[in-house]
C-alpha cells in the first residue's frame, strides 16, 4: 500500500541490450532513485551457479570471454528456474528489474540462449526494455574497459544490437506486452530519467 493508503502498481521488467550498452550501469543508478527495487542481474546469478557446480570460472569477466565454452544448456536453465522462483516471491512487494543479454559474442560469431515462449510467458514481464548505442560508441565503450567482453568491430556491435532487438521484439510477440527501446547515447541522468518516468 502507498502512503495515501492505495494499492502501489510494482512493474516487472525485462532489460535487454548488447554489451557497452549500459544496462548494469544505469540500473544501479536508477536503484538509486527508485525504491523498492530488485535487480536480477543474469549474468552475476549464472557466474555464481557455475562457479558451485565447478572450479572453472573465477569471476562474470572470465564468464564473458569464456561463455559458449564453458556455459552448457543445463546451467541457463538451472538459472531460469531460479529467475522464475524470485518474480513468483518478489512481483508482488517490489519494481524488478531483470538485467539479461541472452546474445553472446562467440569465437564463431553469435550465440542466443533465450528464454522459451512457454518460460518468457510464464515470467510475464509488464514491459520489455532495450538499450542500444551507435557501434561506434560500443566499440569505444569496450576499448576503455574490457571486462572480459571481446573486442568487436562495427559491423559485428551493429550485428549484436540486431540480434538483441529481434530477441526483444520476439518475446513482445508472444506476450503481447509492449517494448521500449531507449537510446542510451545521451547522459546516464538522462536515461535514468527516462526509465524512472516508465516505471511510473
Amino acid at each position: 500500500m502507498g502512503k495515501d493508503g492505495c494499492s502501489v502498481a510494482f512493474k516487472t521488467i525485462y532489460l535487454t541490450g548488447a554489451p557497452a550498452a549500459g544496462k548494469s550501469s544505469t540500473t544501479r543508478l536508477l536503484a538509486d532513485n527508485i525504491s523498492p527495487l530488485e535487480i536480477w542481474e543474469y549474468g552475476a546469478r549464472l557466474t555464481a551457479f557455475i562457479q558451485e557446480r565447478s572450479n572453472e570460472l573465477e569471476d562474470q569477466d572470465d564468464l564473458r570471454s569464456k561463455s559458449g565454452l564453458i556455459v552448457r544448456p543445463e546451467d541457463i536453465d538451472a538459472v531460469d528456474d531460479e529467475l522464475l522462483q524470485f518474480i513468483g516471491v518478489n512481483r508482488s512487494s517490489s519494481h524488478i528489474i531483470i538485467d539479461s543479454h541472452p546474445v553472446t559474442k562467440e569465437n564463431y560469431g553469435f550465440r542466443i540462449t533465450a528464454f522459451s515462449l512457454e518460460r518468457f510467458r510464464r515470467l510475464n514481464p509488464d514491459e520489455i526494455w532495450m538499450l542500444y548505442t551507435p557501434p561506434e560508441v560500443a566499440i569505444e565503450r569496450i576499448s576503455r574497459d574490457r571486462g572480459g567482453r571481446p573486442m568487436i568491430d562495427v559491423e559485428q556491435a551493429r550485428m549484436h544490437t540486431v540480434l538483441q532487438a529481434s530477441v526483444a521484439a520476439s518475446y513482445g510477440m508472444a506476450t503481447g506486452k509492449p517494448v521500449y527501446l531507449f537510446d542510451s547515447n545521451c547522459s546516464q541522468s538522462e536515461l535514468v530519467g527516462q526509465l524512472a518516468t516508465r516505471l511510473g
